[in-house]
């Protein structure tokens, strides 16, 4: 049943009337320890009785951590002395001294200066070094157009030299055209083409052939050079090993590896159809298959086939050959009983 709602006295005595016969509960009371029976001696019974050992006194983790300012925890000069020595070490934000006799000198660390003392302090001042402007003494520069120094360049100036690529230009007519006057000679087009004679343009006689004896392959035509792929050229070895791999002629060629016969996975060729057989080998052959037929009908079927000219000549029958003449017997046979007179009608006619 579920209750909404706080717990009601009649409900806890309830709960603890159903919980008295647990061994839990009986081991281990509400509100009590669980007691194993161990009996203390007096002195652990003792209220100010406390588990392990005193502790001496030492140095706090905080002091530790974060120690402070006192005496006993500072070291002393000598020892800070010592280590600076030893490590080369020094306190942050501490000045290193490397103990010079600066009284020796006359010099005041702290208030001297090194360096070299400008003869006139307004004239060396790094604000007039980086603007010259503030300087009034100096004259400022001017700048002049490049054609002004362009056109000095032309005339003679005293212990200098001339400029050699330049001419006195204001005597010279606006006509004036500088450089050499064109020679009565060949022209460019003439240079680069040239002037020779039908015979000079001639190719040489030794191109494309050879012209030192001896080293001319004069054959005829039909030479060919180099070993074929194909070695049908020499007889094939009795006994071929596994690793020859040369074509005899005997190989399959392109298009049988391409489009392979019909009954090539069994080693029969379709040449095989198409060879003269007797007659009773191929009566036996057929009826193996399931196609026998009376010998009345069998003495029809190959005399078609003998009379046919598409595998084998006129007297002669193939597999092929009968059986076309089977299937047209057949065929006759399946059209009635008309049709099979007239098919042995013809045959006999023939």
């Amino acid at each position: 049943m579920l209750v909404s709602g706080p717990t009601t006295d009649f409900q806890r005595i309830n709960l603890a009337k159903l919980e008295v016969n647990y061994a839990s509960h009986k081991r281990e009371p509400l509100g009590k320890s669980f007691n194993r029976g161990h009996k203390l001696p007096a002195h652990m019974q003792r209220p100010e009785f406390a588990f392990g050992m005193s502790g001496t006194f030492c140095e706090s983790a905080k002091e530790l951590l974060y120690p402070s300012r006192s005496d006993r925890l500072m070291n002393s000069q000598e020892d800070e002395a010592r280590y600076k020595k030893s490590h080369g070490s020094v306190a942050p934000g501490e000045q290193k001294h490397r103990n010079y006799r600066w009284e020796a000198a006359k010099i005041d660390p702290a208030r001297h200066r090194f360096g070299v003392k400008p003869v006139e302090r307004d004239a060396g001042e790094v604000a007039v070094i980086l603007n010259p402007e503030m300087n009034e003494s100096t004259v400022p520069l001017t700048v002049a157009p490049q054609h002004l120094e362009d056109r000095r360049t032309l005339y003679d100036h005293l212990g200098k030299p001339r400029h050699l690529g330049a001419a006195d230009t204001d005597n010279l007519p606006n006509n004036h055209v500088f450089g050499v006057t064109t020679q009565d000679s060949d022209s460019a087009w003439q240079c680069i083409q040239g002037e020779y004679s039908p015979e000079e343009q001639q190719p040489d006689p030794d191109l494309g052939r050879a012209v030192n004896h001896g080293w001319r392959n004069v054959t005829a035509d039909s030479r060919l050079f180099g070993i074929p792929t194909i070695r049908s050229d020499i007889p094939a070895p009795a006994r071929r090993s596994i690793a020859d791999g040369q074509n005899y002629g005997d190989d399959a060629d392109a298009q049988t590896l391409l489009y392979p016969e019909e009954f090539a996975s069994s080693g029969v060729s379709n040449a095989e159809f198409g060879e003269p057989r007797d007659k009773k080998y191929l009566q036996g052959l057929f009826q193996k298959i399931g196609h026998e037929v009376p010998d009345e009908d069998f003495e029809l079927i190959w005399k078609q086939a003998t009379h046919s000219v598409r595998y084998t000549s006129v007297g002669q029958a193939s597999i092929a050959d009968y059986r076309d003449a089977l299937n047209d017997f057949f065929e006759a046979q399946g059209r009635g009983p008309a049709a099979l007179q007239q098919w042995q009608s013809g045959v006999q006619s023939m």
